[in-house]
């Protein structure tokens, strides 16, 4: 059987580009990425940062009991080792991000199944508490599809107010280091002047994302019922504040448009 390729784990801490979300504020997203990652069978590398951990599926999403189950087909000493990092991390690889997240208490048990003595036939069931925060960070060592350094890059809004909807991708038009405007497609009602955009996933390009929250500027219509929407960014790390002006620099010259924001 081949050795899958697991995501590295990093500390968030102290690498850039990860952002935090907690359960007292973004409660809906923690269970959201959590049921994601379990329905489609992702691979997680579960160990310490920067260490060969072992790898384990998620098999329970427990809501109410606010606990999480893996499964690992790994040895058993393997698993034990992975469980004696301080902390024992989770990360996985979802559509255009890496998530991670500690595995707080976790403890294993041996599960047997199937005939004994035939390979594959244990498991280790890995619990542990509910993740108090989930980070996520773009997926710079994934395969990706290149869309060329002339493209205009797009920001993902996920779950805002009712007139957007639930996440959609939105083309960038203008950027700098204090604000942007987004193309707003036909058909859909522009966001009030003054309310908040949060959560969004700022993708300069295919290495580089920046995480910040918004407020709406102006709304302005264009051709065949398309909005021009003015933001303004809010709370974005300093990490991120570092990647978008060195980016700005290097590869703000191939933008369709790239205006100074001075009424966004």
């Amino acid at each position: 059987m081949s050795t899958p390729t697991l995501p590295e784990i990093e500390d968030p801490h102290d690498a850039p580009g990860w952002r935090a979300s907690r359960p007292e504020d973004e409660g809906a997203l923690h269970t959201q990425v959590l049921r994601e990652l379990n329905d489609a069978g992702c691979v997680l590398h579960v160990g310490g940062s920067g260490q060969r951990g072992v790898a384990a599926t998620l098999q329970l999403v427990d809501v109410l009991q606010q606990q999480v189950v893996l499964a690992s087909r790994d040895d058993g000493i393997a698993v034990a080792r992975a469980l004696q990092a301080r902390p024992v991390w989770a990360a996985a690889n979802v559509r255009s991000l890496r998530v991670q997240f500690a595995l707080a208490a976790a403890c294993a048990a041996r599960e047997d199944f199937g005939r004994p003595g035939a390979a594959g036939a244990e498991r280790f069931l890995i619990q542990a508490r509910w993740p108090r925060e989930i980070y996520r960070t773009s997926r710079r060592h994934a395969p990706r599809v290149l869309r060329g350094p002339r493209c205009s890059p797009v920001a993902r809004i996920h779950h805002q107010a009712e007139q957007l909807g639930s996440t959609r991708e939105f083309t960038v038009l203008d950027l700098s280091e204090a604000g942007g405007a987004l193309l707003l497609p036909a058909g859909m009602a522009p966001p009030l002047v003054g309310s908040p955009l949060r959560r969004i996933e700022l993708e300069l390009d295919d290495e580089h994302i920046v995480f910040t929250d918004a407020l709406v500027m102006h709304a302005t219509p264009l051709r065949r019922g398309t909005h021009r929407v003015g933001c303004r960014w809010q709370g974005m790390p300093a990490a991120g504040q570092q990647m978008l002006r060195r980016w700005l620099a290097e590869a703000g010259r191939y933008l369709p448009a790239l205006a100074a924001m001075a009424d966004d």
